[in-house]
């Protein structure tokens, strides 16, 4: 009898180690659930996306991100392979990518990978144009209009010097973009230097006050509204102590052209 109770006990010992195992079994089928999503997660990376500013597109396109996507942490500068790209343009149109300008707004799409070096680099899939950076076409609407007045103290120039000390609210890279595009339209070297720092390099004669090769160009007490469609600022330029010109401006964005009104203009 005691054999009989002791051969039920290890049936039931043995049962209960057969459930055991059952039970672990959806546990293995959970994990595999995971890797599904994960998989899942991974086709999504291949659909990445984030906004960026082109920088150049020249030899190849060179990119900056939002500061608020993930690419920023990775890098302020993204060299983009668009070889199987699809490429279009605002109104859905394929172009070609040196269509892309410096300060273009694009959309990117790309795999989720990026190689870590300097720049970082992706691979796109897609590039969408999505229209211009507002305030890099702003600042270069209120210096050409700067520019083009009193052409006469252009004269002869070489460069063009710009103080850019009060435009903290620009990026680096946003600065960058627009003392290019000023350099590639004026054709003329481009230089970044407070009057003393011009002096200190001896480009600036401080005792004849003479910038003999170029102009400075100072665009200060700027401010900027919310919408980034507004700017006001004081701007001027200076060839010499008797030959300078500047005014309050005022830049507005209208249907996509920004419209400047000056106050206050002096000339010396």
């Amino acid at each position: 009898m005691k054999k009989i109770r002791l051969l039920v006990l290890v049936l039931l010992i043995l049962s209960g180690s057969l459930y055991g195992c059952t039970k672990e079994a959806p546990l293995k089928d959970s994990g595999l659930e995971d890797n599904s999503n994960n998989t899942s997660n991974n086709e999504d990376n291949k659909n990445q996306v984030f906004l960026a500013d082109v920088i150049d597109s020249k030899d190849g396109l060179l990119i900056t991100p939002d500061k608020d996507s993930i690419e920023s942490s990775s890098s302020d500068r993204i060299s983009v392979a668009t070889g199987e790209a699809e490429i279009i343009d605002d109104k859905g149109n394929v172009i070609n990518v040196d269509v892309l300008k410096s300060g273009d707004r694009i959309k990117v799409s790309y795999d989720g990978m990026i190689a870590e070096s300097y720049p970082a680099q992706i691979t796109a899939n897609k590039i969408e144009l999505l229209g211009r950076n507002n305030l890099i076409d702003g600042f270069l609407a209120l210096i050409d209009d700067l520019y083009q007045t009193d052409s006469g103290l252009n004269g002869g120039i070489t460069m063009i010097a710009f103080d850019t000390t009060d435009w903290t609210m620009l990026s680096a890279i946003e600065t960058e973009i627009i003392l290019a595009i000023a350099k590639e339209e004026y054709k003329l070297e481009v230089l970044v230097g407070t009057f003393d720092e011009l002096a200190e390099q001896e480009l600036i004669d401080k005792d004849n006050l003479y910038f003999e090769n170029g102009i400075l160009i100072v665009i200060e007490e700027i401010e900027i509204n919310n919408d980034k469609d507004k700017i006001s600022c004081s701007i001027r330029k200076w060839r010499s102590g008797l030959g300078a010109i500047g005014w309050d401006a005022e830049a507005r964005l209208t249907k996509d052209k920004w419209e400047i009104t000056r106050s206050g203009m002096w000339i010396s």
